[in-house]
């Protein structure tokens, strides 16, 4: 009875691994076609005109910040190089105890004025506001601690244009990046909402929204990381545009239509994953109310985010993410498996819950029992070796197919050595990374009662000094 609950157990995990490979291969191959006609399309556009002047909606770009003296002039420079006809910016202060007031106020030489705000959204108290113009109109808005999403719902409060982009106060765009990120609006009148591509920006050196060095830090902690955005942000959400099925677009780099989020009540303050919270609202909403919307993500639309340098912020990072995630899928179960949302119901929200909530669990309590079978002889030396050989090489090849697609796509010139250390690194994860990762998950998972909603403290570096 006991050796078939084991071999049970090693082939359900096996199974497992084998559906989720399946699903990262065709992720990879379809993006990689996808990203192929996607060439073909920036080659050829002047056909389509889609980047006239004329063609443009205004945006408003929205900075929430808390404790955000280190990052934020950096970011502020880097939107006021934005090649972009017509923008605004909306920072607004979160009563931040450090100088991220005062040294946006000096900088800009902010005024204070008197402006009504119509309150659209529901959000905490105003205490000021200030306005100055360089390159386009920048408002500061000084107000009481209500969190990121009470933050954001003040700015879209403020904001005067139809479109509205969020961007954390520790990330920097490209030039061309706002440009870019807004086409599927062009393309697409029933677009709702659009994520870029996030990178991490430790040891890149970026000047009036031009990278002018790009190196691989040095720090393990780091590389780890850039390894698995490349993973993330370049094989399933593009293939989830195939069928309008992203159930997530980071609050670090996200456009979306004002009229829209603010039918379905703008940012949850009570939510910590707010970002992914609110386009399961907006797939909700338009489900219900049938209506035609699309939801985008566009990976040639580069932000520039800091990553945790410490063990203790990556791992606060990730309870809050899984937090988040655990959250907006419990506030939206009955979208689970429900045949009126459509391949949302039927395939997205399933994927998120078995191959993102519950992966930490399957995945750490997989391999320890593939050992403990080892060891207690249910299982023999080459059925072992086998299994471990195939979960290393399935871990590795995605991120590697990942890493060097990126470089050919977006022409991404990294050194031969930088090359060389991410293969290294890509095999490495597998041993001890990605199970502390998972291991991070699965205590979120049994401090999910105890979840608070606040502001993320991890240690930020100025940008001077990286």
């Amino acid at each position: 009875m006991l050796e078939k609950i084991v071999d049970f157990i090693n082939l359900f995990f096996m199974y497992y691994i084998f559906i989720y490979a399946v699903i990262f291969f065709i992720s990879t191959v379809y993006s990689i076609i996808d990203l192929y006609e996607f060439n073909l399309k920036k080659r050829f556009n002047s056909t389509i005109n889609i980047y006239d002047k004329k063609n443009y909606t205004p945006i408003s770009i929205l900075v929430p910040a808390y404790n955000e003296e280190k990052t934020i002039l950096k970011c502020i420079d880097s939107l006021l190089a934005l090649e972009y006809p017509e923008y605004e910016i909306i920072i607004v202060n979160d009563g931040s105890k450090d100088k991220t007031l005062e040294v946006l106020i000096n900088r800009f030489s902010l005024k204070k004025i008197q402006r009504p705000i119509r309150k659209s959204i529901n959000c905490k108290k105003i205490i000021d506001i200030y306005e100055g113009i360089e390159k386009v109109n920048i408002t500061l808005i000084n107000k009481e601690n209500g969190g990121k999403a009470d933050a954001l719902n003040m700015g879209i409060n403020a904001s005067t244009y139809p479109l509205f982009l969020t961007l954390d106060a520790d990330s920097v765009l490209q030039r061309d990046s706002l440009s870019n990120i807004v086409v599927p609006f062009i393309e697409n009148e029933n677009t709702i909402a659009v994520g870029g591509n996030v990178k991490i920006s430790n040891n890149v050196l970026l000047e009036n929204g031009v990278v002018k060095k790009n190196r691989l830090p040095k720090k393990w902690l780091i590389i780890f990381q850039i390894i698995e955005y490349y993973r993330v942000f370049w094989t399933t959400r593009v293939w989830f545009n195939k069928f309008n099925g992203n159930l997530i677009i980071s609050g670090a780099f996200g456009l979306f239509k004002k009229s829209s989020v603010i039918n379905v009540g703008g940012y949850n303050s009570n939510s910590i994953g707010e970002d992914m919270e609110l386009v399961m609202k907006l797939h909700s909403f338009n489900k219900k109310n049938e209506n035609k919307y699309s939801i985008q993500y566009i990976p040639n639309a580069i932000c520039w985010s800091q990553a945790p340098e410490k063990l203790k912020d990556l791992k606060s990072q990730r309870k809050r993410w899984h937090m988040g995630l655990m959250q907006s899928l419990a506030e939206h179960k009955y979208i689970f498996l429900n045949i009126k949302y459509g391949v949302v119901g039927v395939f997205s929200f399933l994927y998120y819950f078995i191959y993102e909530m519950l992966s930490c669990l399957i995945e750490v309590f997989g391999v320890v029992f593939l050992f403990i079978s080892y060891f207690t002889g249910f299982i023999n030396l080459k059925f072992f070796i086998t299994f471990m050989c195939i979960y290393i090489f399935y871990s590795s090849l995605i991120s590697i197919s990942s890493i060097f697609s990126e470089e050919y796509f977006f022409n991404i010139n990294l050194r031969i050595k930088d090359k060389i250390k991410l293969i290294l690194f890509s095999f490495l994860e597998a041993f001890g990374y990605r199970q502390m990762c998972s291991i991070f998950r699965i205590v979120a998972i049994f401090k999910y009662r105890t979840k608070k909603n606040h502001w993320e403290k991890i240690e930020r570096v100025s940008y001077l000094e990286q």
